[in-house]
């Protein structure tokens, strides 16, 4: 099975015509293929033993040499003793003395690379070597120097007889030091390694003896494996052109005969037939998706119109419903408003009579002085007036109510016409008010932008879906010592088109729901509280409406963001070509 799926692999991606061409091609190139990696494999492991054997034997040479340069260095210092009474044989001797501490020193640096050497590790060498290097550290070092302690005097130019019998006596007490002695211990311990390394490097010899015979073998074995595999090769070539034929055959006539259109044709080369088969799935499949897509498309389409029917009903319905509430509100608003002036003026003209009173008559029958102090008369003309006030701003706000649900009712509008965008979201903010009260600051940095050529009743509806999004990110907010910040922003940086943004420090948008967050009937709030129509209604506002853009930009734990670009004039609409480092960047609070 193994064979069959490899051979199956490789002939299909070949064309009819190549597999019959290349048929017997193939089953002589594998077997010349076969025979020449049965020699790169028989070489390779050759070379192997080969290398181990070298490495065997520069250990060897390098151990001979330590161990002789050992010994020299320590017969020439034993010969220094009897040529104290020569000094200029003593130099000579010195000098020779002094070589041979060098090549130690050489060598011995050489014996520890070669054991630091992953080939020495990986070869499973005796630990003679580290062990001896390990026991032995600074002996060397430490014998040559106090050698040379000794015999640094007799370099000088003026070398008294006392002195050299002084050093005669020395250089016998340092022959037989404890250093001198540890010393012969090195060369001693090396005639066991080196016993050893012989041992290892006559089995690297018999083992690499022992891999030219199975580089042999591999050879001959490759050459009759490589053959056989192409024999089956030349079999397999010819019945894997007339199988997938028959497959592909059967499918098509079942397909057109049943209209079943999941059947599929089994695609098991690549050639003109593989690709026949592929195409032939691919259309079925195709086809099929297409009658889903339309079924989809249409039920989709279906359930968004009615939607936003009812929507339209409803937002339609409420328009008529706020206005006739407002009209009915402001008339009342407006006589009271409208007598509060008169009601302040009466109380002013009664205040100063009472005052006139308190001059002309100090001292007022007992009467007028208990019904004064009853109703405490300093208090009432310093809290009459505030009352006054009071009422008259309480009305104002009630008018200024009114007016913005007048604004927002305006949803049928038909006409383009002058948009004030500021006025628009000042009445937005009102209407809200009462949630924004909830512990949100909202800053308004409203920059110097004309008015814009739109629907201001479509705008308001989008002002409220925005703002209304982003009071419920903040009132979700868990982090309670982090203040709740609602931005908007508006400016002008081209005098084609304005921009608008609306931040908030809320939790954040991941980005995976960013990418469906436009998309009709996408909602993350609770079944029953949201339709998921907000702001796919309000991107068709901004775009189709307004020939603008709207777009989001959020991060988690960092807040959202939401941009609307607007032309001044719908002839001026935002060039598709404007590039994304061009356009207004979003911030984040923080």
């Amino acid at each position: 099975m193994v064979k069959q799926g490899w051979l199956r692999k490789v002939s299909r991606r070949l064309s009819i015509g190549q597999k019959i061409s290349y048929g017997y091609a193939i089953a002589l190139g594998v077997a010349v293929i076969g025979t020449t990696a049965g020699f790169v494999v028989g070489d390779r492991f050759q070379h192997a033993a080969l290398e181990r054997h070298n490495r065997a034997e520069e250990e060897v040479r390098l151990l001979h040499r330590l161990q002789a340069s050992i010994l020299q260095a320590r017969t020439h210092q034993q010969q220094l003793i009897p040529l104290t009474e020569d000094l200029s044989a003593l130099r000579d001797e010195y000098e020779h003395f002094l070589v041979h501490a060098a090549e130690i020193k050489r060598l011995w640096a050489s014996v520890t690379t070669h054991a630091q050497q992953l080939e020495y590790q990986a070869d499973g060498h005796q630990e003679g070597i580290p062990e001896l290097l390990e026991t032995y550290q600074g002996v060397p070092e430490a014998y040559f120097q106090q050698a040379n302690q000794l015999l640094e005097p007799t370099t000088q130019a003026n070398v008294s007889s006392a002195q050299l019998q002084a050093l005669q006596q020395q250089l016998l007490s340092f022959t037989n030091s404890a250093i001198a002695l540890r010393f012969d211990g090195v060369s001693d311990d090396l005639v066991d390694i080196i016993n050893t390394s012989y041992e290892e490097a006559s089995q690297a010899k018999a083992t690499l003896l022992s891999w030219e015979t199975i580089r042999i073998q591999i050879i001959a074995a490759s050459i009759l494996l490589s053959s056989l595999i192409g024999g089956l090769l030349a079999f397999y070539t010819s019945r894997a052109i007339t199988k997938p034929i028959k497959w592909v055959t059967t499918v098509a006539q079942r397909t057109v005969q049943t209209s079943n259109f999941d059947l599929q044709a089994p695609v098991t080369t690549e050639d003109e037939i593989g690709i026949l088969a592929a195409s032939f799935n691919q259309l079925t499949q195709r086809v099929k998706m297409l009658l889903e897509e339309q079924q989809a498309a249409a039920l989709q389409q279906q359930q968004m119109q009615e939607t936003q029917l009812i929507q339209s009903e409803k937002m339609s319905s409420l328009g008529r419903m706020v206005a006739g509430v407002a009209h009915e509100i402001n008339n009342p608003v407006n006589f009271i408003y409208g007598n509060l002036e008169h009601a302040n003026t009466y109380v002013d003209d009664l205040l100063a009579l009472i005052d006139t009173y308190r001059r002309e008559v100090p001292q007022p029958p007992s009467a007028v002085q208990a019904q004064t102090e009853e109703i405490d008369l300093e208090f009432l003309q310093e809290d009459l007036p505030k009352l006054l006030q009071s009422m008259k701003m309480g009305s104002d706000r009630v008018r200024q109510i009114v007016l913005s649900l007048k604004n927002f009712s305006r949803l049928d509008e038909s006409e383009v016409h002058a948009v004030d965008l500021h006025a628009c979201l000042d009445s937005t903010l009102l209407i809200l008010g009462s949630r924004i009260k909830k512990g949100i600051t909202v800053t308004r940095n409203y920059g110097a932008v004309p008015n814009i050529e739109g629907y201001s009743g479509l705008l308001y509806q989008v002002f409220m879906n925005l703002l209304s999004n982003a009071i419920d990110a903040l009132e979700e907010q868990t982090d309670t010592n982090s203040p709740k910040q609602l931005i908007i922003t508006t400016e002008q940086p081209d005098p084609n088109w304005v921009v608008i943004r609306f931040q908030d420090n809320g939790s954040g948008i991941d980005a995976d729901t960013q990418h469906k967050i436009f998309e009709a009937f996408f909602t993350t709030k609770p079944r029953g509280v949201g339709t998921g129509l907000g702001l796919s209604i309000s991107r068709q506002i901004v775009e189709e409406k307004h020939h603008g853009q709207l777009t989001c930009c959020s991060e988690m734990e960092q807040g959202t963001t939401f941009v609307i670009t607007l032309p001044v004039k719908p002839s001026n609409s935002l060039p598709k070509t404007t590039a994304k480092s061009d356009r207004p960047k979003p911030a984040f609070l923080t």
